[in-house]
């Protein structure tokens, strides 16, 4: 047979095979039952909360899985589902049922349950949620809605954040009780001293005076005829707006029940807020200097005392975003991130004693989240992100001697522990998410959950081998090969490159979003291949800079020495190579077609490809600064730009390609892909393009569910196009 009439006859088959297995009721698709198939995207779930009582005898945490409609063509939606479970009972965690539409369960520090969840306006709220079966109780009625929730050491006293937009915070009795405007420029063109937030609202007439004709636009807006924006940052995930909006801070007395009453004021957003003692709050909020929020670049941390009210600013310059991390149970210790807004720096952790706050970094060289403070204060916890992995770390105050207590071939997510024991979530190349008991070591772990264990252990899972080699600029370079299902020695499989975003993103055992399409890869007979190039995060400050105005050349030469090494083990065939990456892994992907002709076909997902109007198509636009020094008017950036971008090279690509994008995605903007499409498909070269209506930037991590399986069969189905 003719390889083009092969192929024909192949794509053909495998459409009629795949819209047979898996619509309505998603059959076997396989004659091997055990191997992962694309509907077991629907099975596996993820523990994304995990809330214990202070004395450690329960813990709740939520659940988030995928819900079938049989009703609909691919019609799925997200379920998140709490659960109790008492540490003393040898019971199962039960789910709680009946109308508790909770979207989070807490504790305060006195042993209290509570909850967030919808009033009958569809608002958030803070509702009391006692053990024993005693029915919940609503204890907040916010007119804007709750958002974070703090408590004080001794369970008396909560604070809640709320959010604003600048029109509301204008009028509001609470955070603007003096009727004041804000000291910055609006922005608005010909808008003299804020006239536009002065004004009474006129009778609406087009033909009227500009009163009138004002009064009307401002009802096309409310109606959604017409979007106004003066932001500088207009641009969300998935849509675009022009209002500014300001998070402002309550304090609610719960032992005298009184209302909420406001504890910050003015124009300007209060990031974080956490309670140091019972009777002072430590605050994050913008620098105050006379510009526009959306120019802000940095955050100041400053001690209001609840009794007199008295503001004193600690920790400030201009220059760094100061956020509380943690606060010991005493109060006498504080941990704080400071980090530079669009730097190319992994941050830093800050730990300072609160009678004086003299301090120290701790000094590890990667990016540090989940900070929490052992119960006798001698030690601090934390999660960091390295090589791969998620580790729980430990550092003595005293020393400053840092242990690390879990592995990098795993990844820990959320947990807790005091001085005899701890939990936690876990993710690994064996299951995607559990959780775990285990001593304050995180020795001897036990899973007591059984969310992805029960059906994965009818499942072949097949496990990444680690391997690593040192590129042109002397940095250590990991990659994963995971071997194909069936895998026979001698034979040689196809190989399945793939290609992470970021750029300051990581691949490896810790990364649970990618987990299914690894394991259907390799069900499907391919070897999978995945690095963390130069850029990668997890490696420290100095691997992130190493693609400092270098995107491509540089990152793609230690893609292609991973999968050259691939290739020396003769589990790979070299005729049989594909690739594809998503977002910044897009961008890499394009920029190796461009330069190098190795592979069979290729497909790229929300990516970036010219970076001269990345400016333009994206939210995250301040990356150009980060990453090459300027934007695309100043002298010597375009060029720069022009010569990054792989729709520079397009006439040099010949291999295959398959685009997605998402017709809402801000992050990158589908113009990207409109771009390279259309100069590809003039050039007369294959390629396909395929957009996904109402999708943005999460679309295979969190986005619709139905569009996931799309994607992932699309790709699948390319690929055997050229598959030989």
């Amino acid at each position: 047979m003719k390889a083009s009439r092969y192929i024909s006859w192949k794509h053909h088959f495998i459409c009629l095979f795949l819209l047979g297995s898996i619509f309505p009721f998603f059959a076997s698709a396989g004659a091997d039952d055990s191997l992962i198939v694309a509907s077991d995207l629907l099975r596996i779930k993820n523990v994304v909360d995990l809330q214990v009582k202070p004395d450690g005898s329960e813990l709740a945490y939520a659940v988030k899985g995928i819900v079938a409609d049989t009703a609909k063509h691919a019609g799925f939606r997200y379920e998140t589902t709490w659960y109790v479970n008492k540490i003393a009972s040898s019971a199962r965690a039960e789910p709680l049922k009946g109308d508790l539409q909770f979207t989070q369960i807490l504790y305060s520090r006195d042993g209290r349950r509570w909850a967030i969840g919808k009033d009958s306006n569809k608002r958030a709220q803070l509702f009391s949620f006692p053990a024993g079966g005693q029915p919940s109780l609503q204890v907040t009625t916010l007119a804007q809605g709750l958002g974070t929730v703090r408590f004080s050491p001794d369970g008396s006293k909560v604070l809640l954040s709320s959010s604003y937009s600048l029109g509301d915070l204008a009028k509001s009795k609470d955070f603007n009780a003096a009727g004041m405007l804000p000291p910055w420029a609006s922005e608005k063109p010909g808008d003299r001293n804020h006239a536009s937030l002065l004004g009474e609202p006129g009778q609406e007439d087009p033909d009227g005076n500009v009163a009138g004709i004002n009064a009307y636009l401002k009802h096309d807006e409310r109606e959604g005829i017409a979007k106004v924006t003066n932001k500088l940052q207009f641009q969300t995930e998935n849509s675009t707006t022009g209002e500014i909006r300001f998070t402002h801070w309550y304090i609610l007395d719960l032992a005298a029940k009184t209302q909420p009453m406001p504890l910050t004021q003015g124009f300007r957003s209060y990031s974080g807020a956490e309670f140091l003692g019972n009777n002072q709050v430590l605050l994050s909020v913008e620098t105050e200097n006379g510009l526009h929020p959306d120019r802000v670049v940095s955050t100041d941390l400053v001690l209001l005392d609840l009794d007199s009210r008295k503001r004193e600013t600690i920790l400030s310059d201009s220059i760094h975003r100061y956020q509380v991390a943690a606060v010991s149970a005493s109060g006498k210790w504080v941990a704080v991130n400071r980090g530079r807004q669009n730097s190319l720096t992994v941050g830093e952790l800050y730990l300072y004693n609160a009678q004086n706050w003299k301090g120290f970094s701790l000094a590890v060289d990667r990016s540090l989240t989940n900070v929490q403070f052992s119960p006798d204060e001698k030690s601090v916890y934390f999660i960091a992100s390295d090589r791969g992995g998620r580790t729980i770390n430990r550092a003595d105050l005293k020393t400053g001697i840092i242990r690390t207590l879990s592995s990098v071939e795993e990844g820990i997510g959320e947990y807790w522990v005091n001085g005899q024991k701890a939990f936690f979530t876990k993710t690994t190349f064996a299951n995607p998410s559990e959780l775990y008991r285990a001593d304050a070591n995180f020795k001897n772990a036990v899973v007591i959950s059984d969310i992805n264990s029960g059906w994965l252990s009818e499942k072949n899972i097949g496990i990444a081998q680690k391997n690593n080699f040192r590129n042109d600029k002397g940095l250590e370079v990991d990659y994963w090969l995971l071997k194909p299902a069936n895998y026979q020695k001698g034979k040689r499989y196809p190989l399945l490159v793939e290609i992470h975003g970021g750029p300051a993103s990581m691949f490896g055992p810790a990364d649970a979003s990618m987990w299914h399409e690894y394991q259907y890869f390799r069900a499907r007979g391919y070897a999978v291949l995945f690095s963390n190039p130069r850029g990668s995060s997890g490696y420290g400050e100095a691997f992130l800079k190493a693609n400092f105005k270098d995107w491509g050349a540089g990152p793609s030469r230690d893609v292609l020495e991973a999968v050259d090494r691939s290739l020396a083990t003769g589990t790979v065939d070299s005729a049989q190579l594909f690739i594809t990456g998503g977002s910044y892994g897009a961008y890499l992907t394009t920029w190796i077609l461009a330069h190098d002709s190795r592979f069979r076909a290729a497909s790229s997902q929300r990516g970036v490809y010219d970076l001269y109007v990345f400016f333009g198509s994206a939210n995250v636009w301040p990356m150009l600064k980060r990453y090459f020094d300027g934007f695309p008017w100043e002298k010597g950036t375009r060029d720069i730009l022009l010569a990054q971008s792989p729709t520079s090279y397009a006439e040099q690509i010949n291999t295959p390609l398959l685009i997605f994008h998402g017709e809402q995605d801000n992050r990158t903007g589908p113009v990207q892909s409109d771009f390279l499409y259309k100069q590809l498909k003039y050039l007369g070269r294959q390629t396909e393009y395929v957009r996904h209506p109402g999708a943005d930037h999460e679309i295979t991590r969190s986005g619709n569910v139905g569009q996931r399986l799309d994607q992932l069969l699309r790709t699948y189905e390319f690929f055997e196009r050229y598959r030989h």
